[in-house]
Order: C-alpha cells, then structure tokens, then sequence
C-alpha cells in the first residue's frame, strides 16, 4: 500500500516524533515540576531507577494532572509498551487537546499497529494462498470443496483472515481520526508542519478507506509544498485515487 511505502522513506521522522514531545514537556510549560524532568533523565539513561514505576507513582497522585500523563506517556513509548502509551496519550490530549506533538506521538503508534495488523491480513491470507491455491468464491476452482475436513479448516482460516482486515480496518480508522485532529491542530504559520500533518492524514484515509478525505489531504499537501521530494509520488497516489474514484 502506498503509506506504507512513503513511510519506509520517512523512517527517521517517527524518532523524530518523540523526542519532539519530550523537549517540549520539558521546555513548553507542559513539563513544569521535577517528576517528569526525572523520568526523561530516567529514560535518556542520565539517573538510575524505573522511569515507568516513578511515572505511574505520581499518576495515581495525581491522575487528571497533565505533566504527569506526559510523563507517564512518554516512559511507556520508550520502553515500547505501545497499548498503555496509546491510552495514557490520549488521557493526556483530553486535557491537551491541541498538543501536535502529542498527536504526532500518538499518531506514530496508531499507525504502528495499523501497520501490524495489515502484515497478519496479509500473512493469513498468503498461508491459504500456497496451501490451497488462490482465493475463489467459486468451489470448483478450490481443493477446500472436494474435501470435508479441508473445507473445514478453510472455513476457520478464512474467518480467521476476515477477523484480522476487520482488526486492521479498525487501527487504521483511529490513526485516520487523531490525523484529523492533528491537521486542524497544525499553526496555520508552520507550512511544513502543516504539509506534514495533511500527508499523514492523507496516509491513514487512505489506509481506511477513506478515499475522498485522503484525496483533499495529498492535494493540500502538494500545493503547500510543491517542490518537496514527496510530491511528486504524492501526485502518482492522487491520480490513483481518481481512478477509484475519489472526489475532491
């Protein structure tokens, strides 16, 4: 698919991503107190002792407090525990709902499992593919109808394949919404910010299935940056689009 393609080409911009947010937790007012300064300094291998522990301790203290979320965030995100630093980004945007860093942040994850459950469809779907031969609705060209036991098993893969593209379609939704979220944040002045924004949201509509919304979100793009390196593959998948028939 062609986000995760342009992806490949971005690699360092998701490292970029979180360090980003740390500097502006420490720097922007969101990080004003010594709890998150020490679990940055926890994370970054500057101080001993477990950045989550310390973090989670002063969550509970102080559950609805902003700094401590994005404490909290930011420690389960460097250990990679990608489910509890989803959730504990989102707690932190319901009391920062215009943090594009968070978003960024948050954005980054959702598309990692987007990314993951696209590789199972496809890893399910390939199994079935070598065992049985292509995918037919069409039971004379399939083994699986010639036999009772292989048919049963086909049946339980093929739900199995429909449950992971269900999964899939479901991660690549929420990435698509906190995009949204994060192209409406995006400072009007910060062209390339904004660029940025609307190219990942073109990427996670298009991932969705979201063809219109991806279509206006790559046109924004090219024209907010016409010159930038992307453009001119961001313009192959807005031709493409076209020829779904996306409107825009």
């Amino acid at each position: 698919m062609f986000f995760m393609r342009l992806r490949r080409g971005a690699k360092w911009a998701f490292i970029v991503v979180i360090f980003a947010f740390a500097f502006s937790f420490l720097f922007a007012g969101v990080g004003s107190g010594s709890g998150g300064s020490d679990v940055i300094q926890q994370l970054l291998g500057m101080r001993g002792g477990d950045p989550i522990k310390a973090a989670e301790k002063d969550v509970a203290q102080h559950p609805h407090n902003a700094h401590y979320l994005a404490a909290l965030a930011l420690a389960y995100d460097g250990k990679g525990r990608r489910g509890d630093a989803t959730n504990t980004y989102k707690k932190y945007l319901k009391l920062k709902p215009k943090d594009t860093s968070a978003l960024s942040a948050l954005s980054r994850l959702q598309q990692e499992v987007a990314t993951l459950r696209w590789d199972r469809y496809l890893s399910l779907k390939s199994g079935m593919t070598i065992v049985y031969g292509p995918l037919s609705s069409d039971p004379l060209d399939s083994l699986a109808g010639t036999d009772t036991l292989i048919s049963a098993y086909s049946s339980l893969q093929i739900t199995k394949i429909n449950s992971a593209y269900a999964s899939y379609t479901t991660a690549a939704k929420d990435w698509e919404s906190t995009s949204k979220l994060q192209a409406k944040a995006a400072p009007a002045a910060d062209i390339y910010g904004r660029a940025n924004a609307e190219l990942q949201l073109g990427e996670a509509a298009y991932s969705a299935g979201d063809y219109t919304v991806a279509l206006d979100a790559y046109k924004i793009f090219v024209k907010l940056v016409p010159k930038d390196s992307r453009a001119a593959q961001v313009k192959k998948a807005v031709a493409q689009l076209r020829k779904l028939g996306a409107k825009g």
